[in-house]
């Protein structure tokens, strides 16, 4: 349908106020047709207000319009008011259970509101009665992968693009799904299908990089992370991981660089401190890669990595007594960790050692 233009928005609300204004009669089933329109075109407007207010009219004056009941529920869940449009789309329901727009749109408010079982429950009752509902199929697959269904979601994702190959989000949930079910290759795929119908997607392009990366196609992860930050400079994630990416490949000052513009985003990333930390210390840093592994203890002070690496940096400053304390704080998390285990013997027998030579 093609968009009306703010001016013919304006023409149709007119004509519909034209009744509204000269007929007083809300007995008459015109004045609730009347209201249904003026209530459609205002939500086209994006009048959200105006329009639940004319649907409750129409409503009030013959409430077994269903197609009226599922237009308020849709303004309501607009407005945030879950619990409204279910009893919008359930009051549709009642009407007219073979609707099946309504089913999938009952299953969405659901969803939002957490109700996953409900949710799936409405989505199918919405196939049996259109199979071919691309939308309906992608709903039901994102709400099964949120269940832990993995392979019920792929089977869904791959039944929308079926229905409609051109699917940009259905490619994109067929990826992840692929991805988390380990079919790397797979998820690649879906991913590059993606970005071959829209190139300009940043999430996409940072999916795929995580998936060449995982293949061990560290250019490749490179190449696609620099095209996410082209698009949107501001991903964190992007940034974290594209330094991690180039670390790896011997790049330290492009790492440093690039967890430094992840922790001007988003300070609070515990792990980007300590791997900006580790880099600095690769590079001689060691009061810079202090600073930085105290900073992610702060955020997360359960890390036991964290408290070893700081235990390292500090014995490399002198601070032995430091580096015990850290190293020993990691053992209280983790006693498995044997880097911590193997410094603090190492430090203990030089303290003895040194304690030794003192006497």
């Amino acid at each position: 349908m093609a968009r009306m233009s703010f001016l013919t928005l304006r023409r149709a609300i007119a004509k519909f106020m034209a009744p509204l204004r000269i007929n007083s009669n809300h007995g008459n089933p015109n004045d609730a047709e009347a209201h249904y329109n003026l209530g459609v075109a205002l939500g086209r407007r994006g009048d959200v207000e105006g329009a639940i207010t004319e649907y409750r009219a129409a409503l009030r004056i013959n409430p077994n319009l269903a197609e009226v009941h599922s237009n308020l529920a849709t303004m309501l869940g607009t407005r945030g008011d879950v619990e409204g449009a279910i009893a919008g789309f359930r009051a549709a329901l009642r009407i007219n259970s073979n609707d099946a727009y309504a089913h999938n749109n009952l299953g969405t408010a659901f969803a939002t509101k957490g109700d996953m079982k409900g949710a799936i429950a409405e989505f199918r009752a919405a196939l049996r009665i259109d199979p071919n509902l691309a939308e309906t199929h992608v709903n039901l697959g994102a709400a099964l992968g949120q269940k832990g269904d993995v392979e019920g979601a792929i089977a869904e994702f791959r039944a929308a693009l079926c229905i409609n190959p051109n699917g940009v989000q259905t490619h994109f949930n067929l990826g992840v799904a692929l991805g988390q079910k380990g079919d790397v290759e797979g998820a690649i795929a879906e991913f590059q299908a993606a970005l071959r119908i829209d190139p300009n997607l940043a999430e996409t392009h940072s999916k795929l990089a995580f998936a060449l990366g995982a293949k061990g196609d560290t250019e490749g992860a490179i190449a696609e992370f620099r095209a996410a930050l082209r698009i949107d400079p501001n991903l964190d994630t992007a940034h974290d991981c594209l330094g991690v990416f180039l670390a790896e490949k011997g790049d330290l000052e492009g790492a440093i660089a690039e967890y430094q513009s992840a922790l001007l985003i988003n300070p609070n990333l515990a792990g980007t401190h300590e791997s900006l930390g580790v880099a600095l210390a690769i590079r001689g840093d060691v009061e810079g890669a202090i600073a930085e592994f105290r900073a992610a203890l702060r955020i997360d002070p359960n890390d036991a990595k964290t408290h070893a690496n700081l235990g390292a940096a500090l014995g490399l400053r002198g601070d032995m007594e430091g580096a015990i304390a850290e190293f020993r704080a990691a053992l209280r998390i983790d006693p498995n960790l044997d880097k911590a285990r193997d410094h603090l013997a190492a430090m203990l027998a030089e303290k003895g050692k040194s304690v030794g030579r003192n006497r």
